[in-house]
């Protein structure tokens, strides 16, 4: 009978549940608990936690070593829960975990969803069944599964990457008692309760800061009532003067002030440290970035002090990291470039939104710096229409003379990849003497909409000879035109803002791609270097553009993959900040040898 609270620690075989019954004093000093939080979920011994809908009805903590995952779901219903990890946020291919309470005894099976239908049972059962308890509102589950599983078939390897959480609820039982026949007990339909959300599961806790210290300090750079324009992407740029410091202080954590309704508008912000000794024009509530009447002189503010992406909770620095202000060589200017996201091109919208810092006089051991690398986002780089997937690779060609003057390898603690819808992956190579070291940064399943800045665990030495070889992969199946490279969300970026100490001069190191070596695989010998790039040899082609020309290509995905293959063997160039950039082209390195990954073991299997 529902209500009749009795905890079970359940392990699941291939065909069957194997019960022994916790005493009922824990049981019942459990269940007391659970009532008198409110049914809020009390973290405990777990490190993570999320709420995966709006309403806060499925709320999931978990926590995790170098083997396994535990979760413990608490959900607002007496019926059956669903948890499951999609490849893409719906049913098709996802690792589903269905459980419930029944007359005081906890289920749990472990599923795999062929389509928008009743998920099948498993033909091994690999979640592990903790505990599980309801009282008249909420039912909490405990289990947990390997990182890597055995059946690798239908259960989802959990890693670093992005993971698309899928849940569901229903407020009634499976029908069966018993785990006969394919599907196992059967699961009625959820009807609306259910949902997606994207999750990076596996990442690293961030130091503890305690911000009531009386050392700890803050101050804001916010946006000032900022009227967003009526059109799909805008820049805004905002000048502010850091606070007047008599010595040496350090930046120590960094978050969000989003505009409550405003979390899609306000897609990221990129804080530039403006030009030593300088003193920009200040323009009441700022001024649109990169526009003919924005101030010069706010384009000496171009080395990266920090950035937040959509999605991004914050950032705090190790315990022995901060990014310097208050002494000779620092600034005393920075600006903020803010992108507002608005495809609807909605009129009358105001925002305030921004970023707070928090900073310390207690100066930590190392001086943090960031570091932005990848692909020089210009209309140069083309990514082909109709494409399933299409890679764009970018190089770092300019560390080593930094290095050499910094006089030490530096280590990377922390990355925030980042491209645009197109984007479903980026990833950052550490290759030395062109063997593949380590990826710095990586993300196999790219979220737009989720950009967090992610701690490296262990950090990535990276010396004098390294190269760091940005790529990443995008998908423009429902696309029929070109994407080119660029600031809006419909174009693309492929970026990894990567931090690191020592802190170095350097602050941007990109290639870029030339038009007219690219040109050649459509016919086109000469195209002028303003996109859309006018055709101006062969003769037959002058009236045209390269850009029509590639439009009117007959893509398909092989014809996407020669492109591709195309561009990597071509010369590019090399971009750095600061540096006078000779533009002169340079031929790309040699894919570098990489590890064969089915040679590594999956323990326990």
């Amino acid at each position: 009978m529902r209500g009749a609270y009795t905890l079970f620690l359940l392990l699941c075989g291939s065909t069957c549940l194997l019960a022994s019954v916790i005493p009922k004093e824990e049981i019942l000093g459990a269940v007391r608990d659970f009532q008198q939080s409110g049914h809020a979920a009390d973290a405990g011994d777990f490190t993570h936690q999320a709420s995966l809908d709006e309403h806060g009805r499925f709320h999931l903590l978990w926590k995790f070593d170098s083997e396994t995952i535990t979760f413990e779901a608490h959900v607002q219903t007496t019926g059956y829960i669903g948890l499951g990890v999609s490849p893409n946020g719906g049913m098709r291919g996802s690792d589903v975990i269905i459980g419930w309470v029944k007359d005081g005894q906890a289920f749990i099976t472990d599923r795999f969803a062929e389509g928008y239908f009743e998920p099948r049972l498993d033909a091994h059962q690999d979640v592990e069944l903790l505990s599980g308890y309801e009282n008249g509102t909420h039912t909490v589950l405990r289990f947990r599964r390997k990182l890597r599983p055995c059946d690798t078939a239908e259960d989802r390897e959990i890693t670093e990457d992005t993971q698309r959480v899928i849940w569901s609820f229903n407020d009634l039982d499976p029908l069966e008692n018993s785990l006969a026949g394919q599907n196992g007990p059967h699961v009625l339909y959820h009807g609306s309760n259910r949902g997606s959300k994207s999750i990076i599961l596996l990442q690293k806790n961030p130091p503890t800061l305690d911000i009531q210290d009386s050392n700890i300090l803050s101050f804001e750079l916010t946006s000032s009532n900022v009227l967003v324009p009526e059109k799909d992407t805008t820049y805004w740029c905002n000048t502010m003067r850091l606070p007047r410091l008599d010595r040496k202080h350090h930046i120590v954590k960094i978050e969000p002030i989003i505009q409550p309704g405003h979390e899609s508008l306000v897609h990221h912000a990129v804080v530039y440290q403006c030009k030593l000794g300088q003193v920009p024009p200040m323009l009441d509530g700022g001024h649109e970035c990169y526009h003919p009447n924005m101030p010069e002189e706010w384009g000496n503010c171009n080395s990266i002090m920090t950035a937040w992406a959509i999605g991004g909770k914050g950032f705090t620095y190790p315990n022995y990291v901060g990014f310097p202000i208050g002494s000779d060589d620092d600034p005393d200017y920075i600006m903020m470039e803010m992108h507002y996201d608005n495809p609807d091109r909605i009129s009358g919208q105001r925002d305030s939104s921004g970023l707070r810092f928090y900073y310390t006089p207690i100066v930590r051991m190392y001086d943090a710096g960031i570091l932005d690398i990848g692909v020089n986002s210009y209309a140069t780089h083309v990514i082909p229409p109709r494409a399933e997937s299409f890679d764009s690779t970018g190089f770092c060609f300019g560390l080593d003379p930094y290095l050499q003057e910094l006089g030490s390898p530096i280590k990377v603690f922390a990355s925030m990849p980042h491209a645009h819808l197109a984007g479903t992956a980026v990833r950052t190579k550490l290759v030395r003497n062109g063997v593949f070291q380590s990826y710095v940064g990586r993300d196999e399943t790219y979220d737009f909409d989720l950009q967090e800045i992610r701690l490296l665990d262990p950090e990535v030495m990276v010396q004098e000879g390294d190269q760091l070889i940005t790529e990443c992969t995008y998908k423009t199946t429902d696309r029929t035109q070109a994407t080119i490279g660029g600031l809006s969300s419909r174009e693309e970026m492929c970026i990894n803002f990567i931090q690191y100490y020592p802190r170095m001069k350097l602050t941007r190191c990109y290639s870029g791609l030339d038009i007219n070596q690219q040109a050649p695989f459509f016919g086109v010998y000469y195209a002028g270097w303003e996109y859309p790039f006018p055709i101006y040899y062969p003769d037959s082609m002058v009236n045209q553009t390269l850009i029509d020309v590639i439009n009117q290509h007959p893509w398909t995905n092989e014809e996407a993959e020669r492109f591709e293959q195309y561009v990597r063997n071509t010369q590019v160039f090399s971009y750095t900040v600061p540096e006078v950039n000779d533009y002169q082209l340079i031929d790309q390195p040699a894919d570098p040898t990489m590890p064969n990954d089915n040679s590594v073991s999956i323990p326990g299997c």
